[in-house]
């Protein structure tokens, strides 16, 4: 026998199911090239069919045609998106609608994980379908570069970390590539690049400017590993950093903050102006980080035996209408100022009056401070503001040490209460007060702005090299001078000395740099040594994409008009609390000055769940284990070596689990389509992704069933000529009605779940299902049926946008063999070039009437005459229903909403509380029937 009959033998025996993937095992690519191998079908030959280099079809896709196919539109596909980017940027103006489509920047590691590419899947996805809508698609990417873990890798191999950063960024920028992204990649940016961060620092004093960026001495969290400041969020609930794993240390350091807490009141309630059903948790998770805004802060300044000390204590209140009937302010045991030398008297006492006074900011008068174990401090503050007229307690320890008790609230003839003894504020009602009071305090700069207890402001200050540079300069003779702005960007210098063995950062060590000249009156002075906190950067790179290469501007504010909000923002969950925050802010604090459109920067936001792996590890020790080395030939997995239980699960990726999975394997072995449309079906983008590669057996499948359609059609229209009999015009008329049913309503659902829901998992199931219909026509009806080759045709245009290089081969074969869509699409372009399938203007779709939210009935109407129906006629369309008659009718209507435009859904909701408890009532007793018809149901049978 020879040895090609031998394979032959061998692999026709195969089965797929004998190939359960593992670590050793064959996978199921593996085994369809194999298969594929017999019989002669060798790449070397995939190679002289591929339809697009030889206009011959084959009419298998195999892994080695899939290799040819990708590995020739590649670069075709590359150079389109390159074209049509540069055309964008030529254009002034452009009528289309605009799409921002957002995926979270990364950091520069190197390598692309399994994260990235769900993430870069789905907004590449979502760029690609928008564009065949029609509209102007933003879908930039750029990078968020500085930080430590470059600054540390550079450490450790001896280089610069900008020379680490760049050759991340090219290794990262051929890997989304290679995935086939479509990113504008002419407005790349990246954040240590000096034109970036230039910008950086003039927002930075843009804020210096309101009054929003202050200096102080403040307890921080230092990490001793890293040498460096860490914000309360990147700490373990064990006290550890969550970079280095080091215990953290509290240290008092001068430090940058940004006044965050300005814009409490304004962030909170710009979340009731987002869409609740995509943003969903992560409103709530807004909501508890910023919590309810019911007080405010206001600033003391504090004396030392006459002298003002450096900085001033926040105090936060909830009853800012009664800052004049303060008497004290206390400070828990673990305030800094509880300190011996501070003390007034050395007697032991729950309460101990200091040296130090407070100095009222509205009155001037002093205010004593006391260390005092005696008094409550909720579990945010240090510091508590002592009002006797208002709190039992705070009078028992004011009477206790004698300070003077000052009743500022009272009630006037009318039982109203009012603001006594308070300067121009008497005699205000509370609520006034209350707001006149903040008002006051704003116009001071002692504070006055509407915060919850919690909430504090945001510390910047970073002890590390690479970082943006905090562009402020320290006088003798001036104090703290900002960096005037022709002066931007203040660059890092060139050094080789990047660590820090103190609390200081590294850029203190390098004279050169920090010694300057005064910009207010010439004399020697040092530069700032600290940098920003990377979330500075990566808070307004969004706004940075509309207009990249300003040289005069952070960006031009027409450009953030036109294309701002980001209409579509994807990434982790991870980031749903602090970098959306301080985005948030950034972008309230710039609708302020007028130049962004809306103070929420993102509309719709779509937070991926994470890509877990399988992991194995013994039970009781918590060793985690490679696949191969656990035995699974047993009814339970056990360690090859030691023979113990082993427990399987699935976790997030990671080195230390070994359970993670390298998407260079992942493509080379199923190509980027299959990957593309693996990780994007079978589950929501927001849930979580089990990673197998067994996932790849439905989509290839899948995609050999496509390929197989376009093939028999093929082939049905090259065997017209020879034909005996032809399909009778019944028939043919028969199956043209039920294909196009289908396909108007795959149209409709796809395109829904795409640009609505943005459940694409869904959407491709949904084509799945249309895939499998169109099996099942009967091949003499293939080639004489318009229906049959358009739903083929606009099967293919809808998936495209995830498999562009896949669609692209099959558009050019089903192109070259048209027979009744010659002018239906653009066979000349390719199928990225198309436009979006459409519902047929006479398919009928349902009117929807609802009564508080919930469905009541259906009107069917034909799409045209739908789409462009009234407010007027929806309702008197709903009102001829009998369902509308019994809920609603009979009842008072409060309001009606008219939905239109969305897609194909079309809706008149009518609210009504008493229609509501009415259908209520009815689906209760409809549910009770039902109950009661199953039970008899189940007697009759028993």
């Amino acid at each position: 026998m020879t040895s090609s009959a031998l394979f032959s033998t061998m692999t026709s025996r195969l089965r797929p199911e004998m190939f359960i993937l593992g670590k050793g095992r064959m996978s199921w690519s593996m085994w369809q090239y194999l298969r594929s191998s017999v019989g002669g079908t060798t790449s070397r030959q995939a190679v002289r069919m591929l339809f697009s280099k030889t206009g011959k079809w084959d009419p298998k896709y195999t892994p080695s045609v899939m290799q040819e196919v990708e590995g020739y539109w590649k670069p075709i596909i590359k150079e389109q998106n390159l074209e049509r980017t540069k055309i964008q940027a030529e254009k002034k103006t452009d009528e289309k609608p605009k799409y921002y489509v957002l995926s979270m920047f990364p950091y520069p590691s190197g390598k692309l994980h399994m994260g990235h590419v769900r993430v870069y899947a789905i907004s590449d996805t979502m760029a690609r379908f928008h564009r065949m809508m029609g509209k102007e698609v933003l879908h930039p990417m750029g990078w968020d570069a500085f930080g430590l873990p470059a600054e540390n890798a550079a450490i450790e191999r001896g280089i610069r970390p900008e020379v680490w950063t760049k050759s991340n960024i090219a290794n990262m920028k051929k890997q989304l590539d290679d995935l086939g992204c479509s990113f504008d990649w002419d407005r790349e940016v990246t954040t240590c690049d000096p034109s970036y961060y230039k910008w950086t620092q003039y927002l930075f004093l843009e804020m210096y400017k309101a009054g929003l960026v202050y200096q102080k001495e403040a307890e921080v969290n230092w990490d001793p590993v890293d040498q460096t400041v860490l914000a309360d969020e990147q700490i373990s609930e064990d006290g550890l950093s969550w970079r280095s794993g080091a215990k953290v240390e509290k240290r008092f350091l001068r430090q940058w903050f940004i006044k965050t807490t300005a814009y409490s009141k304004s962030l909170l309630d710009g979340l009731n102006n987002v869409s609740p059903e995509l943003w969903r948790d992560v409103i709530q998770l807004q909501k508890n980080w910023i919590r309810e805004c019911n007080g405010s802060r206001f600033d003391f300044k504090i004396q030392n035996n006459g002298n003002y000390t450096n900085d001033p204590i926040s105090v936060f209140t909830p009853n800012p209408e009664a800052l004049y009937g303060v008497s004290h302010i206390a400070l828990s045991p673990t305030h800094r100022y509880n300190d011996p030398k501070f003390y007034k008297n050395t007697e032991k006492s729950s309460d101990i009056v200091l040296s130090l006074e407070a100095v009222h900011p509205f009155t001037g008068q002093r205010i004593p401070l006391v260390v005092s174990s005696s008094t409550e401090f909720d579990e945010f503050n240090d510091t508590h503001l002592g009002i006797p007229c208002l709190s039992e307690a705070d009078r028992s320890v004011a009477e206790k040490l004698g300070f003077p008790c000052v009743d500022v609230i009272t009630e006037n003839k009318d039982g109203v209460e009012v603001a006594c003894n308070s300067d121009e504020f008497s005699g205000l009602s509370r609520s006034d007060a209350f707001t006149a009071v903040m008002a006051h305090a704003k116009k001071l700069g002692v504070g006055g702005h509407l915060v919850s207890s919690r909430l504090k402001d945001w510390l910047i200050s970073r002890q590390r090299f690479w970082g943006t540079p905090i562009p402020m300069i320290h006088c003798p003779s001036c104090k703290t001078v900002p960096v005037p702005t022709d002066h931007l960007p203040v660059t890092l210098p060139e050094t080789d000395n990047q660590s820090s063995s103190s609390r200081i950062s590294p850029l203190a060590n390098n004279d050169d740099w920090i010694n300057v000249k005064c910009p207010k009156c010439g004399g020697s002075a040092r530069r700032e040594t600290d940098t920003m906190d990377t979330f500075v950067d990566s808070s307004w790179y969004f706004l940075r994409y509309t207009d990249p290469h300003n040289t005069v501007a952070p960006f031009d504010s027409k450009l953030a008009k036109k294309y701002m909000p980001v209409d579509l923002y994807i990434g982790g969950k991870e980031h749903a609390v602090l970098h959306l925050y301080f985005a948030r802010f950034f972008n309230h604090f710039l609708h302020d000055r007028d130049l962004v459109p809306e103070r929420e920067p993102f509309v719709n936001l779509l937070t991926q769940g994470m890509v877990m792996g399988q992991s194995f590890r013994v039970k009781g020790t918590g060793k985690y284990l490679r696949a191969e080395d656990v035995d699974f030939s047993g009814s339970k997995s056990t360690e090859k070596v030691s023979g113990s239980p082993v427990v399987t699960d699935w976790e997030k990726m990671s080195k230390s689990k070994y359970n993670g999975v390298d998407p260079e394997d992942v493509i080379s072995e199923f190509g980027v389509d299959s990957t593309r449309l693996c990780i994007l079906s079978g589950v929501a983008p927001k849930t979580n992704r089990k990673w197998s590669n067994e996932a790849f057996r439905g989509i290839q499948n899948w995609q050999n069933k496509v390929w197989k359609l376009v093939t028999e059609y093929m082939n049905s229209v090259s065997s017209r000529t020879n034909r005996n009999e032809m399909p009778s015009p019944e028939l043919v008329a028969e199956w043209n009605s039920k294909i196009s049913n289908q396909r108007n309503l795959c149209v409709r659902e796809v395109s829904f779940h795409f640009g609505t829901t943005f459940l694409l998992s869904v959407g491709i199931s949904r084509m799945q299902s249309f895939t499998s219909s169109l099996k099942k026509v009967p091949p003499a009806v293939l080639s004489e049926s318009l229906e049959f080759e358009r739903a083929l045709a606009d099967l293919i245009l809808m998936v495209a946008p995830v498999a562009p290089h896949f669609t692209s081969e099959l558009w050019a074969g089903l192109g070259s063999t048209v027979i009744h869509t010659k002018d239906m699409y653009q066979w000349n372009k390719s199928v990225l070039e198309q436009t979006w399938p459409v519902v047929d203007d006479s398919f009928k779709l349902p009117l929807v009437i609802m009564s508080n939210g919930q469905p009541m009935s259906e009107y069917y109407l034909p799409w045209q005459k739908l789409k462009v129906l009234t407010f007027k006629e929806a309702c008197e369309i709903a009102k001829q229903d009998s369902l509308y008659q019994k809920y609603c009718a009979p009842h008072t209507i409060h309001d009606v909403t008219f939905t239109s435009g969305t897609g194909y859904n079309v809706s008149i909701d009518f609210i009504s509380s008493e229609a509501k408890m009415r259908i209520k009532e009815d689906s209760e007793n409809m549910e009770a029937t039902k109950l009661e018809d199953e039970t008899k149901t189940k007697s009759v049978h028993l």
